[in-house]
């Protein structure tokens, strides 16, 4: 079996384009995991935790164990995870509409 295309840039597979690369404006819906806190933490908590989600995340050993188990490990800052999340249920939503799934 040959990939073709991918949903993000991958070091298993450097060769193979993902959709911006083919010229198109969006991307695949793929499952993506992350860390949420219950609402209303205080500022001093995730002046705390977010930092230290980043160091993790971003750490060459744990980022190799996590790409050797097939992840594609992206960290994202928590607006920026939000913006994600918005779009991504946006754009969900619009296919299952087209699909008649959803009025």
């Amino acid at each position: 079996m040959r990939v073709l295309l991918v949903s993000v840039k991958t070091p298993k597979y450097p060769g193979v384009p993902i959709l911006r690369d083919l010229g198109y404006q969006q991307d695949l819906i793929s499952s993506w995991f992350a860390m949420y806190g219950p609402t209303g933490m205080p500022e001093e908590v995730k002046r705390v935790l977010v930092p230290a989600i980043q160091k993790a995340m971003t750490h060459p050993e744990v980022k190799a164990k996590l790409e050797k188990m097939e992840f594609a490990v992206a960290y994202k800052p928590p607006a920026e995870l939000k913006k994600h999340a918005a779009e991504e249920y946006e754009s969900s939503l619009a296919i299952a509409k087209k699909l008649g799934l959803r009025k």
